[in-house]
């Protein structure tokens, strides 16, 4: 072999050596968000941020996803590598998740955003890895209220009524509490069902009702406030573990801070309340004690939501149970 040839091909390999570890990494990061709501903007900012900052290394684009489940089941697998989901939607793949939702277990949204940063969360993210996934981010959805073909005021309203029951533990406990036919559906498939009349209720958080089909099927909401969503954003653990350490702090900088997310969906909620019944749709305002009456049904059962979910489940209920006395001797009510 000439000398040329192989000086040529030793310097091919010195070249190759001295490349980036890594090529370009193309993201799809994946949501369940409808046209409308707040959450399309954090996804948006996320993946405009994390594209930028990484001068195109990791160029990530929004996917639309209609069913939370098969998104973070897609994440699992390894085909995804980014997702936006609430914890309903992870609460199939990580039960214990359902607890931060457990039916009136918050007495304000003061307490629960406490506990859940400084109580909640870290043990959270050590069971979302034991599960493949990376919380990157935590963000807000709002409060879970009932939806309803009529106005259902009170238990007595909804008993017997078929209602659409999601498949979280949540969701199954509060229905069953109040002798609701429920009958279980993924997300995607309670639109059809209430145009078709195969549901006459469900829950559904405001800003997320609102952008969907079932603000016209089912024009009566009433603010139950009996469960709180929360969403968070989540890396495939396999993709995470080959980034690099600027990488990672990149992505999680990328993500709009929870104290923000909390703030901005909080504040869209009364604008979109207001428009809403300017179009005809009725929003029923629940007094403290009309809420205790639905309340008082459901309180009995919470702990169904540990026995349940099993794994973990019982060392994140004994972080919230501190967080919750810890918030109250702080005098927070």
């Amino acid at each position: 072999m000439k000398l040329s040839r192989l000086l040529s091909m030793a310097l091919v390999a010195l070249c190759a050596s001295q490349a980036p570890a890594y090529a370009q990494m193309n993201w799809k990061l994946a949501s369940a968000a409808q046209p409308g709501s707040p959450l399309i903007g954090f996804v948006d900012e996320a993946a405009s941020k994390i594209t930028a900052g990484s001068k195109g290394a990791i160029k990530v684009e929004r996917l639309f996803i209609g069913s939370e489940q098969e998104i973070v089941q897609q994440i699992v697998r390894g085909r995804l590598e980014m997702v936006s989901v609430s914890l309903a939607g992870t609460a199939p793949i990580v039960p214990e998740a359902g607890l931060m939702t457990t039916p009136y277990i918050w007495r304000s949204d003061a307490e629960r955003d406490f506990v859940t940063d400084n109580y909640a969360l870290p043990v959270l993210k050590k069971i979302y890895e034991t599960k493949g996934l990376v919380i990157v981010g935590w963000g807000e959805v709002g409060w879970n209220d009932t939806v309803c073909k009529k106005a259902c005021l009170s238990p007595a309203d909804v008993k017997g009524m078929k209602v659409r029951v999601g498949p979280a533990t949540s969701s199954k406990i509060f229905w069953s509490s109040l002798q609701t036919n429920g009958v279980q559906m993924p997300l995607s498939e309670l639109f059809p069902a209430l145009q078709s009349g195969l549901v006459d209720a469900a829950d559904l958080p405001f800003p997320y009702y609102v952008t969907t089909p079932a603000a016209q099927s089912a024009p009566h909401y009433v603010t139950t406030r009996h469960l709180h969503h929360a969403s968070h954003m989540l890396v495939n653990k396999r993709v995470w573990d080959g980034l690099s350490a600027e990488q990672k702090a990149l992505i999680q900088a990328s993500v709009p801070e929870a104290a923000r997310q909390r703030r901005e969906v909080d504040a869209s909620v009364k604008p979109k309340m207001d428009e809403f019944k300017a179009k005809g749709g009725h929003i029923h305002e629940l007094t403290p004690a009309q809420r205790a009456e639905w309340s008082k049904l459901v309180i009995p059962n919470q702990e169904q939501m540990v026995k349940e979910a099993g794994g973990a489940a019982p060392e994140l209920w004994a972080a919230i149970q501190k967080g919750k006395q810890d918030y109250a001797a702080r005098g927070g009510k």
